[in-house]
């Protein structure tokens, strides 16, 4: 009796495993990503009518320094063959995070409009290197 006890839990559990390793019939064109981190304040224009473009690229952003004005809105467009996302990486403690994109797909565009006077150090978390580039709003 106890050895058809430990072949019915062996196969209970095989049949567990398999199940869980089948793959759906159809899978989307994009994985979906969920992410933890806050809300992402982004504009569809300018309030000062002002646009400025950053090109995303061999795993960097064109052009890596950029100056605007106050309401100036800046958008990222990936032209890389890999996703990448684009986050405010603030520089002090007490500074927080203002801007994070959901992962950025070839062609995909993120968009966000700087307010404030000041310096916005900026890249993609998944870059390793620690590599920066720089909004400077003034």
């Amino acid at each position: 009796m106890r050895t058809c006890s430990v072949f019915i839990i062996i196969l209970l559990v095989c049949t567990a495993i398999i199940a869980g390793c089948t793959v759906p019939s159809s899978s989307p064109s994009k994985p979906v990503v969920t992410s933890a981190q806050p809300a992402v304040q982004s504009a569809t224009m300018a309030p000062n009518g002002i646009v400025k473009n950053v090109i995303i690229r061999q795993r960097a952003f064109d052009p890596d320094i950029i100056t605007i004005s106050p309401g100036t809105t800046v958008v990222w467009t990936n032209e890389d063959t890999m996703a990448h996302r684009v986050a405010h990486l603030p520089e002090l403690p007490s500074e927080r995070e203002l801007f994070y994109s959901e992962a950025l797909f070839t062609g995909d565009t993120f968009r966000y409009t700087f307010r404030t006077a000041g310096r916005y150090s900026y890249g993609d978390p998944q870059i390793a290197g620690g590599r920066k580039s720089l909004v400077i709003v003034e």
